[in-house]
């Protein structure tokens, strides 16, 4: 009888199956985090401010103006990192195309949310880019790229599923690598969802009182 230990899903042990789509979510977040709180706290520097206020808009549609352009800026993106990963990296796609931009739709409303609600803390863009990197750089660590979830304290686990991140790049390498279960993804697409609700409630909420 010979024993063989076999690795799922990535057999030969590539690094760029377990790396491209952690980069993948990186620069997804990046892109429009750091851009959507910036582009508001940009009006609090030029002092326009006020004319979007006089302006006969509600605040909802000053924060949906801001917003979704964002959201189809992240969109356009995912096409391109996805061709860079699948034809230069050689990740393969055993999942459903569509599935994947659900889940990067719901990723990237979630990045955008927390963007804006940074910005509604923030005075300026240096403060907002600060925010943005504040929340990243923890993010990151606990998505699971640098190491297993599974390897981590129990609190950290528990805070790790506080992490869109760590929610997407659990998305991105089911879907890729492994073709994805439709109850996880079902799973991690709501709780990206309600993390996108709870930022854009608070997020209204704070805007109105930064306009005042």
């Amino acid at each position: 009888v010979r024993f063989d230990v076999r690795v799922l899903y990535n057999p030969t042990l590539e690094t760029s199956y377990f790396m491209v789509p952690g980069v993948m979510t990186i620069l997804l977040c990046m892109t429009t985090l750091v851009l959507t709180s910036m582009s508001i706290t940009r009006e609090k520097e030029l002092g326009t401010f006020e004319m979007l206020i006089s302006a006969p808009v509600t605040a909802s549609e000053v924060i949906y103006g801001k917003t979704l352009p964002y959201v189809a800026l992240g969109m356009a993106t995912v096409p391109l990192i996805l061709a860079v990963a699948m034809f230069g990296f050689g990740v393969p796609m055993r999942g459903s195309l569509l599935v994947l931009l659900i889940a990067s739709f719901a990723f990237i409303c979630t990045a955008v949310a927390i963007g804006t609600l940074i910005a509604t803390f923030a005075r300026n863009q240096q403060q907002s880019m600060l925010g943005g990197f504040l929340f990243l750089f923890p993010a990151i660590l606990l998505s699971g790229l640098m190491f297993p979830l599974e390897n981590m304290p129990t609190i950290m686990k528990w805070i790790s599923y506080a992490d869109p991140l760590a929610h997407f790049l659990s998305l991105l390498r089911s879907i890729m690598l492994k073709g994805g279960e439709p109850g996880f993804i079902a799973l991690h697409v709501a709780v990206l969802a309600v993390m996108a609700l709870v930022s854009v409630y608070v997020s209204f909420k704070r805007f109105h009182t930064t306009l005042r």
